[in-house]
């Protein structure tokens, strides 16, 4: 059943009650562990939602305040120093959703969408736990929690939770699959297939941000790699960036510049763009600096022109020292072999000169 309006709703059983007015009206006891005030808050915003009649007025109410809830008891906590505490905001948060979902309409899109997107923080968050840190009165609540609010939104159709539920059955990096990739073992393509299936983009683009984040470099391009060349994953793109931006934080490791090197021009200067817009100025520029030196030593003019401009703008932006720029580029004439780079870089070399004269 994919919608609110059945007879889940009808009979008004949350998930994991028993059926009837007593259950309908009952109270659960405030868990002992939690931020004070949450458990509370989550059942007043389920009573009201209950109240009224399965719409989509009512059901986007619920996501709104649930997500403002959700916000200001989570939203503010350092992630280390509360990790048990934010685990059981999640726990409890996904239980109420759960718990909810019979009186929710999927006729309001916000539904599916505060679902995905609990899920995908709750993912995050468990990437970061430390399991052997945690205390088995959080660890062993929260899966069993999780399997049970799984089950109950299973009868609307909604598997979002099978992802939780399996990284919290086998480790959230333990997976035999993911421990051979991240090992750079070999890999069977079915075995590699169907792991990336079951996890999804974006899951995976979480895992590669964490390792990243923490500085594992070698792992994170072995997994985005791997992705970038999957067949299960529809639009790569992202995980070309990923993987570019392994080899940027590799460099200057000789195999990572030859990679670089093997790459096309235009899909370059669109993950240079998306660098920009990201706020990585230091990954674009040097991927840009890396990719025109290949294209100076080859004698390879494509995009010649974009790729000096790019490269100037975020020279200037990094360093704004003019004779640093000048020497920099007369560095690059040194080694360029055609009249096209040439040309490109006294352009630019021109244009920042008259730009600081008409500053002063």
């Amino acid at each position: 059943m994919a919608d609110g309006k059945g007879d889940a709703a009808v009979s008004g059983a949350p998930a994991g009650a028993g059926s009837g007015a007593g259950a309908r009206s009952r109270r659960p006891a405030s868990p002992a562990l939690g931020p004070p005030g949450l458990w509370s808050r989550l059942w007043q915003l389920e009573t009201e939602l209950r109240e009224q009649e399965v719409s989509e007025g009512s059901s986007r109410v619920y996501c709104r305040s649930f997500c403002q809830t959700l916000l200001q008891y989570a939203g503010n906590r350092n992630t280390s120093e509360h990790m048990a505490c934010l685990l059981e905001v999640y726990r409890l948060s996904i239980q109420s959703f759960a718990s909810a979902r019979p009186y929710l309409t999927t006729e309001c899109e916000d539904v599916l969408l505060v679902l995905g997107r609990l899920v995908l923080s709750c993912f995050e968050l468990l990437l970061s736990v430390p399991e052997t840190e945690l205390p088995c009165d959080v660890w062993v609540p929260f899966n069993q929690s999780i399997q049970d609010s799984h089950d109950a939104l299973l009868e609307f159709g909604n598997n979002n939770l099978q992802v939780l539920v399996d990284i919290t059955k086998e480790g959230v990096w333990k997976n035999p699959v993911l421990l051979k990739i991240l090992s750079q073992q070999p890999v069977e393509p079915e075995e590699a297939n169907k792991f990336i299936a079951r996890e999804g983009p974006s899951f995976l683009q979480m895992r590669i941000k964490h390792l990243l984040k923490s500085n594992c470099i070698t792992q994170a391009t072995s997994l985005s790699k791997l992705c970038a060349e999957s067949k299960e994953i529809s639009n790569v793109s992202s995980f070309r960036q990923a993987y570019i931006t392994c080899l940027c934080s590799m460099l200057p490791n000789e195999d990572a510049i030859k990679e670089i090197a093997k790459l096309d021009c235009k899909e370059v200067l669109d993950i240079i763009c998306n660098l920009e817009s990201e706020g990585q100025d230091h990954t674009a520029f040097i991927l840009c600096t890396t990719y025109l030196t290949q294209q100076l030593q080859t004698a390879s003019v494509c995009y010649s022109w974009e790729l000096t401009l790019f490269w100037s703008k975020l020279q200037r932006r990094i360093d704004p020292s003019l004779d640093i720029f000048l020497e920099r580029c007369r560095q690059f004439g040194v080694i360029a072999k055609t009249q096209q780079h040439l040309f490109c870089l006294i352009r630019v070399v021109q244009t920042e000169r008259w730009r600081i004269r008409k500053v002063v």
